[in-house]
């Protein structure tokens, strides 16, 4: 009788100290990840003396002031590409002049159509071809020319570059 006794405490507990591992290891495992978590986001979160630091470094940090640039297109621009005075074929393309600040922008938006004209009329009876080939567009040539065309027609010369953004013979 002692034996069955012994026998039926020990089958009931059993069952206790597994429940118990198991409550042990997911207290265990919450308290990792919980522990885990709360250490991350003091780590995380920036100090009183990192913050004065890091915002005496954006004061004394001045960037500097770049130039405001804006483009006016000139869409469809079609020139010819002419060799021993005949024309080869048509350059169409697109082109951005490149100026500073927006005064200068609407100065070019305004005139496009006499910088078209001036465009046209030179290229008319110069090609547009180079040298070497002149079936193929000489780009560096050819934005040098605007370039001084237009100062030319604007008399200032505000244009910093020439941007040509599309070409294609036809």
């Amino acid at each position: 009788m002692a034996d069955e006794e012994v026998q039926q405490n020990s089958e009931q507990e059993k069952p206790k100290s597994g429940s118990k591992k198991l409550l042990i290891i997911g207290l265990l495992a919450g308290l990792i990840v919980g522990g885990g978590g709360a250490a991350g986001f003091f780590i995380m979160q920036p100090h009183e003396a990192a913050k004065d630091v890091h915002e005496e470094n954006i004061v004394e940090e001045k960037e500097p002031d770049l130039p405001d640039y804006q483009y006016a297109k000139m869409d469809r621009l079609q020139l010819p590409l002419f060799y021993d005075g005949k024309i080869l074929n048509y350059a169409l393309m697109d082109v951005s002049i490149e100026v500073i600040g927006n005064k200068d922008k609407m100065l070019v938006v305004k005139n496009i159509l006499i910088i078209r004209d001036a465009l046209l009329r030179f290229y008319s009876v110069n090609s547009v071809g180079r040298d070497d080939n002149p079936r193929i567009v000489d780009f560096d040539k050819l934005s040098e020319k605007i370039k001084g065309l237009v100062d030319d027609e604007l008399n200032k010369e505000i244009v910093s570059r020439v941007v040509i953004t599309q070409s294609r013979n036809i």
